[in-house]
């Protein structure tokens, strides 16, 4: 007869009024028949032990002949005089129905110890229950663990801290009976996860604890995770959060790991959602996802991408190998190797995308905008983005700045209405009467410049949107008109020119026939 294991589910005083050496007790178990629940009859035998191992009987073994069982499920009741024992191990054998020797089933369960003894659970729930006085625990300092396999697979210990004579708190710790919590940690929940250490998983590698070392901190799953720096401190990193993966670290305090691998937070309130070998340094930091980026700025952010470097407070860097230049090199990493910003607070505010070349895209200073684009820029007002060969920032209005450097207003016909003709003559006159200065701009007093003002040229030409800009387009159409001017006023005056010359060749050619003498004089040339 092949038989495996009774699972026991209950062992309880159900008449606490019988005599105090005697009770009556229910056993709940489980019977496997050739690797299925049982069904049908079977004899059962039940024996107490003061151990695990123990040959020492408590009682004489009792048989129950002809047990129903029924999709694996029984129960016996019997009356023993074990209240007063502080452990009982009961053992049980089984046979079919008036058959031979008994078979006895490998393992033996654990009774509710003394003074628990006579509290009265059923494994199909109970009524009528006081949760002030009915509970599964202890009532003292001591830990609860429950154990699959006979290995801890939960342990609920008590905070050493008390607030009214009770402890504050309760460290919960799941999963792999490896997991550990420093000593005197409070608060702190391992969920589950875990791993001994060596090659324990025949799957993956890497294997590890999960470990908490710093009041409150929590480790979802995964294994290898750490929340806490393991400093000795049990309060300076506290509320640390890694929710899974695997050989993550959230060692700053309050900061999180969200999952993915080999990422680290050790500044406050740091976050890493995800990705691989990510590290979040500076306060506030966040790290969305991506792998072996660096966030070593106060606020500093990387969204995604490739070995992307945040190195300035309030900087962002995206894509790949975007590199906000940090105060000081750590000496690896995506931060590690590049020039350092000579601001304690590295280049802050900077912001830098970069495109997919394997190159470094380096800030220079703080409150910079970058970007890296190859395949050029587009800025528009639709959604149907177009960037032409030769051209490196398109816009959706016509303007673009060429490959070359050069920018290109838009100035198609198409795009005008409302012409109207010019007197180039007068507009000429305005352009000499507009002042004229050199300047310089306030916020770069060093560089010299040459040309009106906005407010002179608006009030003399009425062009443009307002008084205080200047748009290039009108100052190279008012360049245009006042040539056109300049053309005309001298062709007039040519001609002028042309008919006094004429005029004085005839009185010098008619002086000269009253005195006799050859006009030699060259025929008059026609007006330009």
């Amino acid at each position: 007869m092949n038989r495996t294991a009774l699972s026991i589910l209950l062992l309880a005083l159900c008449t606490p009024a019988l005599p105090a050496l005697a009770g009556e007790f229910v056993y709940q178990g489980h019977l496997d028949d050739r690797g299925a629940p049982a069904n049908g009859r079977y004899d059962l035998r039940i024996a107490a032990f003061g151990d695990e191992k123990s040959s020492s009987a408590r009682m004489q073994p009792i048989e129950f002949p002809g047990v129903e069982v029924h999709d694996g499920r029984f129960e016996l009741r019997f009356e023993a005089a074990l209240a007063n024992e502080r452990e009982v191990w009961l053992e049980v054998a089984v046979r079919d129905v008036g058959g031979g020797d008994f078979a006895t089933l490998p393992g033996r369960s654990k009774a509710l110890a003394a003074p628990l003894i006579g509290a009265c659970w059923s494994s199909t729930g109970d009524t009528a229950t006081d949760p002030s006085t009915n509970f599964l625990g202890t009532t003292d300092a001591q830990p609860l663990v429950l154990r699959t396999a006979n290995v801890r697979s939960l342990r609920i210990e008590p905070s050493g801290v008390l607030f009214g004579g009770s402890p504050i708190t309760a460290n919960v710790i799941a999963g792999s009976s490896a997991n550990t919590m420093a000593a005197g940690v409070r608060g702190a929940t391992i969920a589950g996860g875990g791993a001994p250490l060596g090659d324990s998983d025949p799957d993956f590698d890497g294997e590890w604890p999960n470990t908490v070392s710093d009041a409150y901190g929590f480790v979802g799953g995964g294994y290898s995770n750490t929340a806490g720096d393991a400093a000795g401190t049990l309060t300076d990193k506290a509320f640390a959060t890694v929710a899974g993966g695997r050989a993550n670290s959230a060692a700053g305090q309050e900061s999180f790991v969200g999952g993915g691998r080999s990422n680290s937070t050790s500044g406050k309130g740091a976050v890493v959602a995800g990705g691989i070998q990510n590290v979040a340094v500076g306060e506030g930091s966040q790290i969305a996802g991506g792998n072996m980026h660096w966030a070593a700025g106060v606020f500093a952010m990387v969204p995604g991408g490739l070995s992307n470097c945040a190195g300035g407070s309030f900087s962002l860097a995206a894509g790949y190998k975007a590199k906000v230049r940090p105060y000081a090199d750590p000496g690896y990493g995506a931060c590690g190797g590049i020039a350092t910003s000579p601001n304690t607070t590295g280049d802050q505010g900077t912001f830098i995308w970069a495109d997919s070349q394997n190159a470094n895209l380096v800030s220079t200073g703080s409150n910079q905008f970058l970007v890296r684009a190859a395949g050029g820029l587009w800025f528009g007002t639709n959604s149907t983005p177009t960037i032409p060969a030769g051209r490196f920032l398109n816009t959706s209005t016509g303007g673009y700045l060429s490959s070359g450097g050069v920018w290109t207003d838009a100035s198609s016909r198409t795009l005008k209405t409302g012409f109207a003709a010019i007197d180039a003559g007068n507009l000429l006159d305005r352009v000499l009467a507009l002042p004229i200065n050199e300047w310089s701009y306030r916020t770069a007093p060093g560089v010299r410049h040459l040309g009106p003002v906005a407010e002179d040229f608006h009030a003399t030409f009425g062009l443009g949107e307002g008084a205080t800009h200047i748009a290039s387009l009108d100052t190279g159409g008012v360049a245009l008109a006042a040539i056109q001017g300049l053309n005309a006023k001298l062709e007039t005056e040519n001609a002028a020119l042309h008919d006094a010359l004429d005029a004085l060749r005839a009185e010098v050619a008619a002086l000269r026939a009253q005195q006799g003498v050859a006009d030699l004089s060259p025929p008059s040339e026609p007006a330009d």
